[in-house]
């Protein structure tokens, strides 16, 4: 017989059976007919089915009848409604809510969904736990007025879906009840909010905190944040904070801690950078930083600066960390498209960014090989030397793009 281990694929048998006509062929058990027939394309024998389902002693005939009872015919949903109310007892309701949560999201009407709500009442820890997102979130939103404020307060401050933990936390906060411990441990939203209700005291002790929503909420709350990032201690949120609000005269402060042997202060300080100083000089040699989450921060700040491509170039050697060789490339690539072309052709020895490289060629030449633009004679030269690397096709059509293919064209830099 058809068994599952979680009774959510039974809509997925149910939707697989109408798509597929060939599921209606095949030796098969009564009991496995009788599935099989409960889904069928033609609504009669649903119909049919669902008077011998309401008779059947099978642990999946509540299941199927769930699932006929969101049926697209009205006289099978309501003959399948009858049916299996019959049917649910507290342990049969419980062991389908994951079934029902996901077959209320069919929109026939709201009789699936009403089924759920009645259920919360016997089986609320259950609801819960549902595995399924958004059934869990919902079963939440409906089970507000059940939990007390302990338990909504726990569930607000450690539950691991943030939109739970929304959920409880704007709860209390509608009660006003409390804010100063969702300040401490809610969503990030809900803390913005309890931020509003303690006014600007409770303001500038977040003006530094870990969250950029909060710190924004603290920031309007505040007049001229910038001076009190001025006089914090070096955090994360204060070094974020500063470049969020201060100005090009505060990029001494933020380029001295570049050399910060912790990365997360070198990654906020080249942020912050990016905001208030976006011609600083003090960031590219961050390119070999050790960290990738910095390198990744420095190549955000340098898009668009062009950099020198000798520069760069020696960069993309394999005695480079992975990271720092794919940042180079980034950069290179933006330069114009022959730097792009010239830079995946040197990757093709590499067996870390090959791949992608061949990836980046292809596009290149769906999209970029009709340019107006040329290399100069040294770049088609160097591009020219490392065609042998490709497939013979891919190595034609790339020399037929090279140089002098029509008249009038601008040279790009080298």
């Amino acid at each position: 017989m058809i068994e599952f281990e979680d009774v959510r694929q039974w809509a997925e048998f149910d939707l697989a059976v109408r798509r597929e006509w060939w599921y209606n062929g095949g030796r098969r058990t009564a009991r496995e007919a009788l599935a099989f027939a409960a889904c069928s394309p033609d609504g009669h024998e649903r119909e049919a089915v669902v008077r011998r389902l309401a008779a059947s002693p099978d642990p999946e005939a509540v299941a199927l009848l769930l699932i006929r009872c969101v049926d697209w015919v009205p006289q099978v949903r309501a003959a399948a409604r009858k049916a299996v109310l019959s049917k649910l007892d507290s342990a049969s309701l419980r062991a389908m809510l994951p079934l029902i949560g996901i077959l209320r999201r069919r929109l026939v009407d709201g009789w699936m969904t009403e089924l759920f709500r009645r259920a919360l009442l016997s089986s609320l820890d259950t609801a819960l736990a549902l595995d399924d997102r958004e059934s869990r979130r919902f079963a939440h939103r409906e089970a507000l007025g059940l939990l007390s404020r302990e338990r909504l307060l726990k569930i607000a401050s450690k539950h691991p879906d943030f939109v739970v933990r929304m959920i409880c936390g704007d709860a209390l906060l509608d009660r006003g009840e409390c804010v100063e411990e969702l300040l401490a441990a809610g969503a990030p939203k809900v803390r913005m909010r309890a931020l509003t209700l303690l006014g600007p005291d409770a303001a500038v002790a977040h003006l530094a905190d870990r969250s950029s929503a909060v710190r924004s909420m603290a920031q309007v709350l505040v007049p001229d944040p910038a001076a009190h990032y001025r006089t914090l201690p070096v955090s994360v949120g204060a070094l974020a904070g500063l470049g969020e609000t201060g100005t090009a005269a505060d990029a001494p402060r933020l380029e001295r801690h570049l050399a910060d042997e912790r990365p997360r202060i070198r990654r906020a300080s080249v942020r912050g950078l990016r905001r208030i100083a976006p011609e600083s000089a003090a960031v590219q040699p961050l390119l070999t930083d050790p960290s990738p989450a910095v390198t990744r921060e420095v190549v955000a700040f340098l898009r668009g600066r062009f950099v020198d491509p000798a520069t760069l170039r020696p960069l993309l050697s394999p005695t480079h960390p992975l990271h720092t060789r794919r940042a180079a490339a980034a950069l290179l690539r933006d330069h114009d498209p022959w730097h792009r072309l010239h830079t995946n052709l040197t990757l093709l020895r590499d067996p870390d960014l090959a791949p992608a490289a061949h990836q980046d060629i292809h596009s290149w030449l769906q999209h970029t090989a009709a340019t107006y633009t040329t290399p100069s004679p040294t770049l088609a030269a160097e591009i020219e030397a490392h065609l042998d690397l490709l497939p013979p096709e891919t190595a034609r059509q790339l020399r037929f793009a090279l140089p002098n293919r029509r008249a009038g064209r601008v040279n790009s830099r080298d």
